[in-house]
């Protein structure tokens, strides 16, 4: 999954793989982890949502991941993205 939005004038690209379970998002050319390949918990879990935040300035972007329920790495993830509790952009990706 790969997608861009627009905070403060600024674009935020979120980029996950789904093979590996990384997901980063890059400001200006400057990469920051949100899940990292390395943690545990990024491969396995029991909840079917998982929030993430990442902070662009004095703003912080809320990332709400939910996974279906059967066979979660063969199907779409739902991706919501918050600004101030407002939901800004949503995708379904892998």
């Amino acid at each position: 999954m790969k997608t861009a939005i627009n905070v403060d004038g600024k674009e935020i690209v979120f980029v996950r793989n789904w093979i590996t379970g990384s997901f980063t998002y890059s400001i200006d050319g400057k990469k920051r982890n949100l899940a990292s390949v390395l943690n545990p918990l990024t491969h396995y879990s029991i909840q079917l949502s998982r929030t993430y935040k990442a902070q662009v300035g004095e703003t912080i972007v809320t990332i709400v991941k939910t996974r279906p329920l059967m066979f979660a790495g063969f199907r779409q993830n739902n991706y919501k993205f918050f600004i101030d509790n407002k939901l800004i952009k949503e995708v379904d990706a892998l």
